[in-house]
């Protein structure tokens, strides 16, 4: 986005919209919407605002936290105890460029308790830092290395748990048009991090991958699906692809089983959707497995007349399918370098127990109000669109807390 777009002394507050707990097989059917206010944020610029910020809230063991910059710039964690609405804000002194929307703030929690944060990250040395006592944002120390290998060129850092909890951390070292995807892997019992993949999808010098929110399955698989960019502008996104590993992120493979000869480069990836340059496709979108550990992923690019639309693609066992879901008649150009101000958010998804999608999204032509989209298994054919909230988001992004809607069904 152009930070000039919004006046750098105009800030919108930072808030938890705990939304619905929503009905599933077995389960009384509840709906309602609650705004708890958290603190101002800055709001110059979208850096607190975009779905890849993984986690942007979470939670762990019944404390939930948030992250944000404030309106100074700073580093903010907060926290409550649930069901409590009452939060709990820790200003840290760390500061970052905030006038770059790409340096966001990601937040990740691993078995013994303990926080692990990374920010204010494109393209420069990895800045992360680790708490001394579990869940207390207040001991977080000194920025330290985390293996020490490829870490001078990073942007997009983003923490995963996966079904056992071992939390992995996923970056790009690079450039866009030419950076490669990196996994490091925390043990506890040395409280220490070590390369898992060095990298995982190399761009082969001449094409950088975009992924999309990781899936994690409850066997133990890790799911990646990926668009490539030939170079900084955003038109030459192209080709979604997908790879899977049934061990964590230690082998991986495709949709059918064929292993992949590591690293994954633009020459063996499988490619699922062979979506073209100048085609308005979104990057670093949201996926997601049902109750099957089947992938699930929603993104956005042109339909047939040209008009960018959301499209929902999933695995249902023997064959990739796809599905439109949006039905807009407004064309823009999705163009050029930086982040865009564009007027529908990147979507958001979430499965419930019966393999019922819900997709969180917003759009500027429709007020820009937290939006869902929902459908049923199998076929997810019949598609109802929900407004959540009268609340106008603006360029804002909706994310959710995925351990509680996993543990709880309940979304915040």
């Amino acid at each position: 986005m152009n930070p000039d777009l919004f006046s750098p002394t105009k800030f919108v507050a930072c808030c938890l919209a705990a939304l619905l707990v929503l009905p599933s097989a077995g389960r009384k059917k509840q709906q309602h919407t609650r705004i708890i206010p958290i603190e101002p944020g800055w709001a110059a610029t979208s850096v607190n605002a975009g779905v890849f910020r993984h986690h942007a809230i979470f939670s762990f063991r019944g404390r939930q936290f948030v992250s944000f910059y404030d309106p100074d710039g700073h580093v903010t964690i907060a926290f409550r105890d649930l069901p409590s609405e009452k939060w709990t804000v820790h200003h840290t002194d760390w500061t970052g460029n905030v006038r770059d929307a790409h340096n966001m703030i990601s937040m990740g929690v691993s078995t013994d308790g303990l926080l692990h944060i990374s920010y204010d990250l494109h393209c420069v040395p990895l800045r992360y830092r680790r708490s001394a006592k579990p869940l207390d944002p207040t001991t977080f120390g000194p920025m330290i290395p985390m293996t020490g290998l490829v870490e001078k060129r990073v942007t997009c850092p983003q923490f995963v748990n996966l079904a056992d909890g071992t939390l992995l951390f996923l970056y790009r070292d690079g450039v866009s048009g030419s950076g490669d995807l990196y996994i490091n892997r925390y043990d506890v019992e040395k409280q220490v991090w070590q390369p898992l993949q060095h990298p995982l999808i190399a761009s082969a010098g001449r094409y950088n991958p975009y992924w999309c929110r990781p899936a994690v399955g409850s066997d133990g698989s890790l799911h990646l699906a990926w668009c490539w960019r030939r170079h900084g502008g955003a038109e030459t996104n192209n080709r979604l692809c997908y790879a899977k590993s049934p061990d964590g992120g230690r082998t991986w493979q495709d949709s059918r089983g064929k292993p992949y000869k590591l690293p994954i480069t633009p020459d063996n990836a499988e490619v699922i959707d062979t979506v073209g340059e100048n085609s308005n496709l979104s990057n670093q979108d949201s996926s997601e497995v049902d109750s099957h550990n089947r992938m699930h992923i929603v993104y956005r690019k042109n339909d047939e007349s040209g008009v960018p639309q959301y499209f929902h693609q999933w695995w249902d066992g023997r064959e990739w399918r796809r599905t439109q879901f949006s039905q807009f008649t407004g064309v823009f150009t999705f163009k050029g370098g930086g982040t865009k101000a564009i007027p529908m958010s990147r979507p958001n998804l979430l499965l419930d127990d019966d393999d019922r999608i819900f997709v969180l999204y917003r759009d500027t032509r429709q007020g820009s109000r937290p939006t869902m989209a929902t459908a049923a298994a199998p076929d997810y054919k019949k598609w109802n669109h929900i407004t959540l909230a009268d609340v106008d988001l603006m360029q804002w992004e909706p994310t959710y807390d995925l351990a509680r809607w996993r543990q709880e069904r309940v979304l915040d």
